[in-house]
């Protein structure tokens, strides 16, 4: 593989101040072997794994289209070559988090109170405050947008990922139509908002119904587990996809609180 691979840094939430720098060509702590023999691929073990306990909320995220490979992070005040692929991406995403909002009981009432001071308490249902995705899209009001991130870090929010990746390529092979790591790396980076301007390139302005605009995670130190599951795409080759990016993506998110707090206690 030519060039730096991409890294994510995401800490380990619920067990201090540690961190793990995933490398997503070698999978972090996980060495990914090629050609891959098990479709299966940890890339992430989060402190999750060792408790029982059912995750709080749970709802399957997807994705059916090109999906290019992430070859490398920004330096500086480098432009991501992908942003506008990117937010193409995350506009799917946001369709789909939009109807969780309106649909799930908690997400739907819940209201919060915002201190003068930016702090933030859970609210009574019943009270006259705004709703809370009102809340959050004004405290991110951001480059022309409003953003309501689903798991934030002052939520106290475990987040894991496990996603049932279809793609053309052969079974066991990660190397044709790019890096499976790097389209990872993609996917990771249409679930959270853009950090500036600059990943916006072609959509500089909201268009409608993307008022507010719902994202999964505020950062990508957000996710504390991700899985990555493998296998054959079935459907048959069309024009339009003849290029092998077309991937149909299945992704289980798991949100649950590390701490409970009277923000978080509808999660608990």
């Amino acid at each position: 593989m030519s060039g730096s691979p991409p890294t994510l840094t995401l800490p380990l939430k619920g067990g201090g101040d540690e961190k793990e720098t995933l490398s997503l060509s070698t999978g972090g702590v996980y060495h990914l072997r090629y050609p891959c023999t098990n479709s299966s691929i940890v890339l992430l073990r989060g402190p999750e794994d060792d408790t029982a306990s059912e995750a709080i909320m749970r709802f399957r995220l997807t994705y059916a289209g090109e999906l290019r490979p992430t070859q490398r992070d920004p330096i500086g005040d480098q432009s991501d070559p992908l942003a506008t692929h990117k937010h193409r991406v995350r506009k799917v995403f946001h369709q789909q988090l939009k109807r969780l909002w309106g649909t799930d009981k908690f997400l739907k009432e819940s209201k919060i109170l915002q201190y003068p001071g930016g702090g933030l308490e859970q609210a009574h249902p019943d009270s006259d405050l705004p709703p809370m995705s009102e809340v959050l899209a004004n405290l991110y009001r951001e480059f022309g947008y409003r953003f309501v991130p689903l798991v934030r870090e002052d939520f106290h929010l475990l987040c894991s990922l496990r996603i049932l990746f279809l793609r053309r390529d052969g079974r066991g092979s990660v190397i044709q139509a790019g890096d499976i790591d790097n389209r990872i790396k993609t996917i990771i980076d249409a679930l959270r908002r853009p950090r500036s301007a600059s990943e916006l390139v072609g959509h500089e302005s909201p268009a409608d119904g993307e008022d507010p605009f719902f994202v999964l995670l505020e950062d990508d130190n957000q996710v504390s587990h991700l899985e990555v599951e493998t296998d054959v795409l079935l459907e048959p080759l069309t024009p339009a996809d003849a290029d092998q990016r077309k991937v149909n993506l299945f992704v289980t998110v798991e949100i649950r609180p590390y701490v409970v707090t009277k923000l978080n206690s509808g999660f608990a």
